[in-house]
């Protein structure tokens, strides 16, 4: 007797992969949606610097509030200076830190803060030097000259 052998030769060429058209096709697709999202996130790093130096800007008005309201507390000498915390100096004709004060008294280490504790300018970094805030110890006002432009 003799068996006879069903002869179908597609049942065991079954596609194993991707065609080259399916591939290119998805390689489009990602191209197209990789070129509409990198101008978002390309812009974040301003956006990044520049909520940084609002932060900065709060911390140094939060901290000049502060010791304003001790050097008030502790009877507004007249003269000379009066030291806090064993660092931070207050002139005592205004009541506010001095730039040395401040910069003992907010942390600043993630800042381009090379001459904060002398002119009282903090940067955001070395590479944007106009996105920048500005300590007054004179009125203790705080000017921020950070933008989404400048940033």
């Amino acid at each position: 007797m003799q068996i006879q052998v069903a002869r179908n030769s597609r049942i065991g060429a079954q596609q194993g992969g991707f065609t080259l058209i399916e591939l290119i096709v998805v390689i489009v697709i990602l191209g197209v949606l990789a070129a509409t999202a990198l101008p978002k996130f390309a812009g974040l790093g301003a956006d990044a610097r520049l909520a940084k130096m609002q932060a900065a800007r709060a911390a140094i008005v939060s901290a000049s509030n502060m010791y304003h309201g001790r050097w008030l507390a502790a009877g507004s000498p007249s003269s000379g200076t009066t030291t806090f915390d064993t660092d931070v100096v207050v002139d005592n004709t205004k009541g506010y830190p001095t730039f040395a004060g401040m910069a003992a008294a907010v942390s600043t280490g993630d800042y381009a803060n090379s001459t904060f504790a002398t002119d009282g300018v903090l940067k955001a970094d070395d590479g944007h030097a106009s996105c920048s805030v500005t300590y007054v110890p004179a009125s203790g006002t705080v000017t921020i000259a950070a933008t989404s432009a400048n940033c």
